[in-house]
């Protein structure tokens, strides 16, 4: 019976120590759901939600999104994004911030940073695969995912998206239901790449310490 009852404490997600969840998903055109040539946009943050409420009915989520299409890390203006979403007191602390950007984009080390300053979780999306290839696409890519796969520190995860929502990989009959310009997803695929998510995210509370903001409000 002590085993028993061991087992049931290791399993049992951390989040339920808390009655409030806030999570920022951050990053450019792919965070803010761009389909349709930008005429629909479906965030996958909406499915992170769904997923979430569903294994914490319990908890209240608060799931926060900041995409910006365009925006790069290096030369646009992410960094500044995040300051103002984290770092200036403007918004409740987050306890998780997810961050994804693109092929271009080579200072996220800066952008984690300033998550990880708030107190809060960061979980690292590598990035997705797309149609085009010229240009030395593939070689950026390989040696960014390269570079979120080999970073550690406190607080800070990463995620393989780019395996959980493949374009080469995915068979042709499924791809144009998830991809939409070769570029961005179709709504199917945003709620294939949020369930995604949801499910790393949901195994990461099991497991990592509860974010010291949990449950602390803006006064």
């Amino acid at each position: 019976m002590e085993n028993a009852e061991s087992t049931t404490e290791v399993n049992s997600p951390k989040s339920e120590v808390f009655t409030s969840l806030r999570i920022l998903c951050f990053g450019d055109s792919l965070t803010a759901g761009y389909s349709s040539y930008g005429y629909s946009h479906y965030p996958y943050a909406a499915q992170i939600r769904k997923e979430l409420k569903k294994a914490f009915p319990a908890t209240e989520v608060d799931v926060v999104v900041s995409g910006l299409s365009g925006d790069c890390v290096v030369a646009g203006q992410f960094l500044r994004r995040i300051k103002g979403m984290c770092a200036t007191g403007d918004y409740p602390p987050y306890d998780w911030v997810i961050v994804l950007g693109g092929t271009n984009d080579m200072a996220w080390k800066d952008v984690w940073t300033v998550a990880l300053n708030t107190g809060a979780h960061v979980l690292a999306l590598n990035v997705l695969e797309a149609e085009h290839t010229s240009g030395g696409i593939i070689e950026r890519r390989n040696e960014l995912n390269g570079m979120i796969a080999q970073h550690s520190e406190d607080r800070w995860h990463h995620m393989d998206l780019c395996a959980a929502v493949p374009y080469f990989d995915m068979s042709e009959t499924m791809r144009p239901r998830i991809w939409d310009d070769g570029l961005h997803l179709t709504m199917a695929g945003y709620e294939m790449m949020g369930e995604a998510i949801a499910a790393k995210l949901i195994e990461l509370l099991h497991v990592a310490d509860k974010p010291v903001n949990a449950g602390k409000k803006m006064i």
